[in-house]
C-alpha cells in the first residue's frame, strides 16, 4: 500500500504557521530555527529544507501583504484625480491591516524591519502609497499625518487588547478616523 503524500506546499504552510506563533510569543529576534523545527515536531535541516533563513520566512509571512499594496496602488493609479487616489488608498490601507491584522504586529520587530527594507519592491511599494496619501507637495503636517495615519492604523490593528473587537467594527473605526485624521487634500 501506497504511503499518502502530503499535498503540495502543505509543509511549507505548516512552517509558517508555526513560526507566525512563535513569533507571536517570542518575537522574530527570539525564534530560532531550532524552535520552529522543535514546535513542528521535525529536525532543523527539514525547516531549511523549506526556507534558508528566519528571514526568508518573514518575507514570505509579509509579501502577500505588500503583493496586495502593490494592488491598492494600481487602482489609486488608475483614478481620475488625487483625491480619489487618496480615497482608495487610505481605504486599501484600512482593509489590509484589519485583514493582515495578526501579521502586522511584524513590522515593530527589527528583525522583520531589518528583512522588509532588504527588499526594495517592499520599500517602494510603502513609500508610494505614503506619497499618495500625503498628495503633492506635502508640508510638515501632512507627513506627520500621514504617518499617524499610517502607522497607527497598523498598530490599532494589531493590538492585542483590541482581539474582542471583530473585523467589521475594527474595520468601519479604522476608516472613520482614517478620514477623520486626513482629511481632503488642498
Amino acid at each position: 500500500m501506497a504511503k499518502p503524500v502530503a499535498p503540495r506546499g502543505s509543509a511549507r504552510e505548516r512552517v509558517l504557521q508555526a513560526a507566525l506563533a512563535l513569533f507571536l510569543e517570542h518575537s522574530v529576534g527570539g525564534t530560532s530555527m531550532q524552535m520552529i523545527a522543535d514546535r513542528l515536531g521535525v529536525s532543523k535541516p527539514a525547516v531549511y529544507y523549506q526556507f534558508r533563513s528566519r528571514d526568508d520566512i518573514v518575507i514570505a509571512l509579509v509579501e502577500p501583504m505588500f503583493d496586495d499594496v502593490a494592488r491598492v496602488i494600481k487602482i489609486a493609479q488608475a483614478m481620475p484625480t488625487p483625491q480619489g487616489s487618496r480615497d482608495v488608498v487610505v481605504s486599501g490601507v484600512v482593509e489590509l491591516a484589519v485583514r493582515y491584522r495578526r501579521l502586522t504586529f511584524l513590522f515593530y520587530d527589527r528583525a522583520v524591519e531589518h528583512a522588509v527594507r532588504s527588499r526594495e519592491d517592499f520599500m517602494a511599494a510603502g513609500d508610494h502609497a505614503a506619497a499618495i496619501v500625503r498628495g503633492p507637495d506635502p508640508d510638515a503636517t501632512a507627513r506627520v499625518i500621514t504617518t499617524a495615519l499610517m502607522s497607527g492604523t497598523l498598530t490599532a490593528a494589531a493590538d492585542p487588547d483590541l482581539e474582542d473587537i471583530d473585523d467589521e467594527t475594527l474595520h468601519e473605526i479604522l476608516l472613520t478616523n482614517a478620514r477623520q485624521m486626513i482629511g481632503p487634500l488642498t
